[in-house]
C-alpha cells in the first residue's frame, strides 16, 4: 500500500494569469462581510511574466472560490506544488490513501489581529478543503473522499499554541500523525514543503520517528519545475542521527556514538571512507579508555602514546581524568572510585618503581607482592610488619611511601586532608548499597566542587613529581576527545 502525507500552504492554490476579474469581484462581494472589510485582490510580482499566476492569501482563496465550485471556476485555478508532487506519484507510486494537513488558527488570533491583512490567520488553508477535494478527485479519480482521502486539521487553541510555536506545533502534528492507521508494510511518501517552517519540521521529525525507513520525502525541484525529487528517509535520518551522536559525544558515551554511526554505515553500498574509518578508530580508542582498559587504549593510540607510557605514573592520571568524566556523566559512585583508585594506584606504582629489587614478579592480572627484605631499608609501624611476601594495597602502600618520603607528612593534600580522610570515607561509602550525591564525592575528599579536581591533581603531581596544571593536560584521552569532536563535525558538514 502507498500512502501520501502532504502539508498545505499559502501558495498551494493560485489563479491563472487569465482569470476573469469581473467574476472575481462578484464572488468577492458575496463574502466581503466575512473578510474584516479587507480589500483583498489577486496580485503578482512587479514585472511578472505574462503567464505568471496571481496569488491570494489561502483563507481568502478558499472563502471566495469554494462556494459554487463549478468546473468553469475550477479551470481558473492553478496548483503549482501539488502538480509537481502528483507527477511523481504515478504508476507504482500511485497513492492508495492521502492524508492532507490543513491549518486553522481561528482560535489563535483576535478580531483586532485579523484587521491586519498580513496576519497569519489569512494564510490558513482550512477553507481550501473543497478546492483540494475537487483537485484530488480529478487527479486520482479512483480514490474516495473521506474514505481514501482524509483531511487532518491543525487547530491550536490559543495564541501561545500558534503554528509558529515549534514545540506546540510538534505536539499538534504528532497527535494527528500518530493516530493514522498505517501498518509496517506501507510505503509512505511525505511532502512537507508547504506551511510554516515549524509545521514542515514537525512533519519531518514525526514521520521519521513514527515510520522510520518506511518514509521517503517527495519534494519540489526549484530548478526544474514539475520534476519532483525523491529523498529516502535515510538521508534525513542520517542528519538527525548525527545530531544524536553529537549529543552522546558531549556525554562521553562513545559506545552509543559508535552504535549510531554503525547503524548509518550498515546501509552504505560502498566501503567506509578514510574519514569514516578514522572516526571508527577513534571511537574504538575512546571506548577502551572509557572502560578503564588503559593498556589497550595506549596500544590503539600507537606512536602518540609511546613516550608517555614509558612513565610509571601515566595510568594514574588517566584514572583521575576518568573520575572527572564520570562526575560529568552523573555517575558519582564511579567518580569517587576512580579518583581514589588513581591515587592509590599511583602510590603502588611508586613503590614498585622505587623498590624494584624487593618486588616479586606476578601474573599481569594479580596484585604485585613485596618481600620482607624491604625492612632492610625502611621501618614500618609494627602492625604493618610481615614475614615472607605481602600484596601491595590499601594503607600498607601509603605507609611505605610515608616512611620512604617523610616530606609527605607535611603535604596538606597527601597527608592531613586526603589519606586520613578519604580512606575512611571511601570505605564507608563503598560498603553502602546506596546512591551517591555529587556533594558526597567532594566531602569524601574533604574539599568542594571548585577545588576537588585540583586536589586530586595535586596529589598525583606530588607522588609523580610532575607539574601538570590540569587533568586534561595530563591525560592522553583529552586529545582523542578533541579529535573526535572535530572529525564528527566535519563528517556532518560533508553528509
Amino acid at each position: 500500500m502507498n500512502i501520501w502525507i502532504v502539508t498545505t500552504g499559502n501558495s498551494d492554490v493560485q489563479l491563472k494569469h487569465d482569470y476573469d476579474k469581473s467574476k472575481w469581484q462578484k464572488r468577492y462581494r458575496d463574502v466581503r462581510n466575512q473578510l474584516s472589510n479587507h480589500l483583498f485582490e489577486p496580485s503578482r510580482p512587479k514585472n511578472a511574466r505574462t503567464e505568471e499566476p496571481y496569488t491570494l492569501p489561502a483563507r481568502v482563496m478558499g472563502m471566495v472560490y469554494s462556494p459554487n465550485l463549478d468546473d468553469e471556476t475550477y479551470q481558473n485555478l492553478y496548483f503549482p506544488l501539488l502538480d509537481t508532487f502528483t507527477k511523481g506519484l504515478q504508476d507504482k507510486n500511485r497513492p492508495d490513501k492521502i492524508f492532507v494537513i490543513l491549518t486553522n488558527q481561528e482560535n489563535v488570533f483576535s478580531a483586532k489581529d485579523k484587521t491586519d491583512d498580513k496576519c497569519p490567520y489569512w494564510q490558513d488553508t482550512y477553507t481550501l478543503h473543497l478546492i483540494l477535494e475537487k483537485y484530488f478527485q480529478k487527479v486520482f479519480p479512483e480514490l474516495k473522499s473521506n474514505e481514501d482521502i482524509k483531511y487532518l486539521e491543525l487547530k491550536p487553541d490559543s495564541k501561545e499554541q500558534g503554528l509558529d510555536n515549534w514545540e506546540k506545533c510538534l505536539i499538534l502534528v504528532r497527535q494527528e500523525i500518530y493516530s493514522l492507521p498505517i501498518n509496517k508494510n506501507t510505503n509512505i511518501s511525505v511532502s512537507h514543503q508547504a506551511g510554516t517552517p515549524a509545521i514542515s519540521s514537525a512533519v519531518q521529525f514525526t514521520t521519521l520517528a513514527k515510520f522510520d525507513k518506511q518514509v521517503k520525502f517527495l519534494v519540489s525541484n526549484e530548478y526544474q519545475q514539475g520534476n519532483p525529487i525523491d529523498i529516502p528517509s535515510s538521508n534525513y535520518l542520517k542528519g538527525i542521527k548525527l545530531q544524536e551522536a553529537k549529543a552522546l559525544l558531549e556525554r562521553y558515551d562513545y559506545s552509543g556514538v559508535q552504535e549510531i554511526l554503525t547503524n548509518i554505515w550498515e546501509n552504505k553500498e560502498e566501503p567506509l571512507s578514510s574519514q569514516e574509518q578514522r572516526i571508527n578508530e577513534l571511537l574504538t580508542i575512546a571506548i577502551s579508555w572509557n572502560c578503564a582498559k588503559f593498556d589497550d587504549f595506549a596500544k590503539y593510540r600507537g606512536k602518540i602514546a609511546e613516550e608517555r607510557i614509558k612513565q610509571w605514573w601515566w595510568m594514574g592520571y588517566e584514572a583521575a581524568y576518568l573520575a572527572v568524566i564520570r562526575l560529568k556523566q552523573g555517575n558519582n559512585v564511579e567518580s569517587l572510585f576512580h579518583s581514589f583508585r588513581a591515587l592509590e594506584g599511583t602510590l603502588s606504582k611508586w613503590v614498585q618503581t622505587h623498590y624494584q629489587h624487593h618486588m616479586i614478579l606476578v601474573k599481569k592480572d594479580e596484585s604485585p607482592k613485596i618481600k620482607d627484605s624491604i625492612f632492610n631499608e625502611i621501618s614500618l609501624p609494627k602492625k604493618f610488619e610481615f614475614k615472607g611476601t605481602k600484596h601491595l594495597y590499601g594503607e600498607f602502600i601509603y605507609q611505605i611511601f610515608k616512611q620512604s618520603y617523610p616530606q609527605s607528612q607535611a603535604n596538606p593534600h597527601i597527608c592531613q586532608q586526603v589519606w586520613n580522610h578519604v580512606r575512611d570515607e571511601r570505605n564507608n561509602l563503598f560498603h553502602q548499597l546506596l546512591g551517591l550525591a555529587k556533594e558526597q564525592v567532594f566531602q569524601a575528599w574533604d574539599t568542594n566542587e571548585n577545588d576537588w579536581e585540583t586536589r586530586v591533581l595535586s596529589c598525583l603531581n606530588f607522588v609523580s613529581g610532575e607539574k601538570f596544571t590540569s587533568l586534561k593536560e595530563a591525560s592522553l584521552m583529552y586529545d582523542v576527545e578533541q579529535e573526535l569532536q572535530v572529525a564528527i563535525s566535519n563528517y556532518e558538514l560533508k553528509t
